[in-house]
């Protein structure tokens, strides 16, 4: 009774992670790639030390969604893992799934704590939220955990498994086994990024508010609310979207009941639906900003129906049209508005 039970659970889990991991990849990539565009096109964005981290973060998250949940998606399409065929690919994958899987929401904890700085009344904190700073952050950010990752190489390798027919790549030291379970994915994974991104999001959105009665310029008070509501709007999101698969994953990990094959296809299932999920963090983003923030879509559409439509208009009628020309395009002063 239970060999067909297990075989339809089995193909559940396939197809969720072929069905909705494809959905997932492509509107993520789509809207990580137009966050870059967005924030690389506005001026007021490119002298913005959050809006650089958050550049950071949607290019990780696209780095992300490739080679980690595309890769599932292609595996359970196909039917072939090629990290039980290569030993390449099972290190190389491992190792850059891990770097991205954590420069992200350290670079999303950097972008919280500098809207708090920015946001704050004393002058001496607000000088250490610079571009400059958050560039030079960024990259220290991505060396550190870049070096971090290389254990990952090292330790991942080609075991045979119990059937004898096939390879399972998997850590194969106990001890940093141990620590990957019991700290990488339940602390410095979930637990630190969610702690900090939720007190600095809050303390930030508090100073924002206080905004109102200091003596702050328009523009600014309203870019910094409009920055400070879209990152812990995106941080309460992590929350629900990443603890599931955290709490699966640790369960799975330190219980003896996926001995049992029915229950074992059972988690399984529920860790293809919690890291469906968890893949949110990374695809959801431009999605959050385009709901919570009106002038985030103001600027969207400036962007792409004032700047680059006219660009190309430019474009197709002379042949070719010097890059300066993008300074001189004319937009209406309502849609200018937007960017300001």
């Amino acid at each position: 009774m239970s060999n067909p039970l297990i075989s339809s659970l089995t193909l559940v889990v396939s197809q969720i992670y072929v069905y909705m991991g494809t959905i997932i990849t492509i509107a993520g990539v789509v809207g990580g790639i137009i966050n870059v565009i967005i924030f690389l096109s506005l001026q007021i964005y490119r002298e913005n030390s959050s809006a650089f981290y958050l550049t950071v973060v949607s290019v990780v998250n696209i780095g992300q969604l490739l080679t980690g949940l595309l890769s599932r998606v292609l595996i359970n399409a196909v039917g072939v893992d090629w990290t039980e065929t290569s030993l390449f690919y099972c290190k190389f994958r491992n190792y850059l799934f891990q770097a991205c899987a954590i420069i992200s929401p350290m670079c999303l904890c950097l972008a919280t704590v500098d809207q708090f700085l920015s946001t704050s009344t004393c002058p001496q904190w607000q000088r250490w939220s610079r571009p400059k700073i958050a560039c030079g952050l960024s990259v220290m950010m991505i060396v550190i955990w870049c070096i971090y990752g290389i254990p990952y190489l090292l330790h991942y390798n080609l075991v045979l498994k119990s059937t004898g027919d096939k390879f399972s790549c998997v850590i194969t030291d106990t001890i940093f086994n141990k620590y990957y379970n019991d700290f990488h994915v339940p602390i410095l994974m979930c637990a630190i990024p969610l702690i900090i991104t939720l007190i600095f999001g809050c303390l930030a959105y508090r100073n924002v508010k206080h905004h109102t009665h200091r003596a702050v310029p328009l523009v600014r008070r309203r870019h910094e609310k409009q920055l400070t509501v879209m990152v812990l709007v995106q941080t309460v999101f992590n929350f629900f979207a990443t603890t599931p698969c955290f709490i699966v994953l640790t369960f799975a990990s330190h219980t003896t009941l996926t001995q049992d094959p029915l229950i074992a296809v059972e988690v399984r299932l529920a860790i293809a639906i919690t890291t469906c999920f968890y893949y949110l963090y990374y695809a959801i983003p431009f999605y959050i900003y385009i709901c919570v923030s009106d002038r985030f879509r103001k600027q969207v559409h400036y962007v792409f129906f004032d700047i680059y439509r006219n660009l190309w208009r430019k474009l197709t009628q002379n042949g070719v049209a010097p890059m300066n020309d993008v300074q001189n395009i004319t937009v209406e002063p309502s849609t200018l508005n937007a960017t300001r």
